[in-house]
């Protein structure tokens, strides 16, 4: 015959599940003290004075280091080439910044502001550095203690290139980039 346990059980069912489970969230809620990411990035930029127009693909890759919980430091760069029929140019991005993060079980979510500059050229051609900056944020979904999977980051960036390229002086843009984190050590 079944016998139904007395009330004293389920409340200490409970306590344990409960102890277990803040146990184990604690546990997977890690801040790294570095995180290294590599990335795809697609990058539209749209000239201030509808100049010149282009879309670039290409990489990026950044290295965070965290102060803390919710704040890093961030050293991002990229290099994006657009090889459309009869244009044949290509930027890189190095920027530098912090990185407002909200750390979850397995998801975190964050913002960052990063500014620099962008270096254009075309191959055997001129060439022109100027400033630039990217504002936007994405989400990271932690894996497991040492990997995270990036599968959005969508960023504003601006770029004050010279017009001797043809780009026009400044240039508005759509970053997008999606990739992995490879996170080492612990905070």
């Amino acid at each position: 015959m079944f016998r139904r346990p007395t009330l004293l059980i389920y409340p200490s069912i409970l306590a344990i599940a409960l102890a277990f489970g803040v146990t184990a969230n604690a546990q997977e809620i890690t801040t790294p003290q570095f995180e290294i990411g590599a990335s795809y990035s697609w990058l539209h930029f749209n000239s201030a004075d509808d100049v010149y127009h282009r879309t670039e693909s290409g990489g990026s890759g950044y290295v965070e280091y965290n102060i803390n919980n919710a704040l890093g430091l961030v050293a991002d760069f990229g290099g994006y080439a657009n090889t459309r029929s009869g244009i044949n140019d290509d930027t890189m991005t190095y920027l530098f910044g912090p990185r407002f993060n909200w750390r979850h079980s397995r998801l975190t979510p964050y913002v960052q502001f990063l500014f620099g500059g962008a270096y254009a050229w075309t191959p055997g051609g001129p060439s022109q550095n100027g400033f630039a900056i990217a504002a936007g944020g994405g989400l990271d979904y932690q894996v497991n203690h040492l990997l995270s999977i990036k599968p959005i980051q969508v960023e504003y960036v601006m770029t004050e290139i010279p017009s001797a390229l043809g780009f026009g002086s400044n240039q508005n843009g759509l970053r997008y980039s999606a990739g992995v984190v490879l996170r080492l050590g612990a905070k």
